[in-house]
């Protein structure tokens, strides 16, 4: 148990205290935004917050609604990659409400599709 609460309070520590969360990606079943005050540049590649608000409830793998997720996401400009290492589930809309759950993992990059949300953001930011 400590493990887990260690890491979900060190978690926790890396969110931003202020955010200006900057929509870059809408359709019927979710906003996509990124917050502005966290992008880091280093070496062709950019690290941020990324914020997902969905239009309805989903439900994640522990069986709660949520209606939020904010992940710490890499971009690989160069290779037209993306990657999220951090992520926390929300039951309100703007990562607000009770904690859902959290995730943590190794950065694993994925080539990105094309006409996707993480290729708007791709285009908005590596220019």
């Amino acid at each position: 148990m400590k493990k887990i609460s260690f890491a979900l309070l060190s978690l926790l520590m890396c969110l931003p205290a202020y955010a200006d969360w900057v929509s870059y990606q809408r359709n019927a079943d979710a906003e996509e935004f990124f917050d502005s005050t966290s992008v880091k540049r280093e070496q062709g590649k950019i690290q941020l917050w990324t914020l997902t608000n969905y239009a309805a409830p989903i439900t994640s793998l522990e069986g709660q609604e949520l209606y939020s997720e904010k992940s710490w996401t890499t971009i690989d400009c160069g290779a037209n990659k993306i990657g999220v290492e951090k992520m926390t589930k929300h039951a309100e809309k703007n990562g607000q409400g009770a904690l859902v759950g959290t995730m943590e993992t190794t950065l694993r990059m994925t080539k990105v599709r094309a006409d996707s949300a993480d290729q708007v953001l791709i285009a908005k930011l590596c220019q």
